[in-house]
């Protein structure tokens, strides 16, 4: 065991350069994240000059917003355990088969997630269009005559679905193989030699080791799908009165803001999802230990 005096040595210099690494981002994110924040809580708690609970028991006694969580609650559940699968099989399968062809199916992986946001949303519109869609065959024999058949009743949450996955999915493989990549060939190697099959080498070595870049994908797809908004408010065009322009909880929040004018009750609703994000997280960097390391000193 090195002496004390080294330790304490080496100390400041590390503690530098985190600093280093860590403080642009630590300023954006007090400007950028924490002001906005304590900014939205006054203005949720603040009305008509003095502190109220009035925002709050308004926006959680809205009849709309009893809907629109069930429906975001049901397009995570179905769209997460898919977003996940489609992963972690395609970059698993990657380094399993390593070759020439793997750097173009990265590329093909990825090419859907170029195209994001209202861009997506239009092009998905049309996709789902019999008279413009070159999936009009199959359109037809499961009797979708319009968008409006497409995108009517729970069909909507079966688009978004296949929407976010074709979005999101190449995004995260390019990223999680990047991770398999670089996992130290002695492990894998020794698994091999111990006769572990390609499935428990997976399931027993990779997936502990990349565990933490599974936590990430998890907790930013489970951020950016509680707060879907602009793919229901671009498909409601191509069926109107068919999709709630406040079908989905941000869409609540914007017409609390746009429309009512009530700029406490929004904030008062987005800070509850900020509340509903920040615990998911929480609970996932827990259980998967995301941040677990072993410091050198305390070899």
């Amino acid at each position: 065991m090195p002496p004390v005096t080294s330790r304490r040595r080496r100390r400041p210099g590390r503690t530098a350069a985190v600093w280093i690494l860590v403080g642009p981002y630590t300023v954006f994110l007090a400007i950028f994240g924490l002001a906005p924040a304590g900014y939205a809580l006054w203005t949720s708690l603040v009305e008509d000059g003095s502190f109220s609970g009035g925002h709050w028991a308004a926006v959680f006694d809205d009849y709309r917003l009893g809907d629109a969580a069930a429906h975001v609650t049901t397009y995570l559940l179905l769209w997460l355990p898919i977003l996940l699968l489609t992963v972690l099989s395609l970059a698993f399968t990657l380094h399993v088969r390593p070759g020439r062809m793997t750097s173009a199916l990265q590329l093909v992986y990825y090419l859907p997630g170029a195209v994001t946001g209202s861009a997506a949303a239009l092009l998905w519109l049309f996709m789902v269009s019999p008279d413009s869609s070159p999936f009009s065959p199959l359109l037809e024999l499961m009797d979708v005559k319009s968008a409006t058949d497409a995108l009517s009743g729970g069909s909507l949450v079966a688009v978004l679905t296949v929407m976010g996955v074709a979005v999101h999915a190449g995004g995260w493989i390019v990223v999680l193989y990047g991770a398999l990549t670089a996992l130290p060939k002695d492990v894998l190697e020794a698994a091999q030699v111990d006769g572990a099959s390609a499935w428990r080498t997976m399931w027993h070595v990779k997936l502990p080791l990349v565990r933490t870049y599974v936590a990430f994908v998890l907790i930013s797809s489970f951020a950016s799908g509680s707060q879907v908004f602009v793919e229901p408010t671009v498909l409601s065009t191509g069926a109107p009165g068919q999709i709630s322009p406040t079908w989905s909880v941000n869409q609540l929040a914007y017409v609390y803001a746009t429309q009512d004018g009530d700029f406490g009750k929004a904030a008062a609703l987005s800070l509850a999802m900020l509340a509903v994000g920040v615990l998911a997280a929480w609970i996932v960097i827990t259980r998967t230990r995301m941040y677990a390391t072993h410091s050198p000193d305390s070899r």
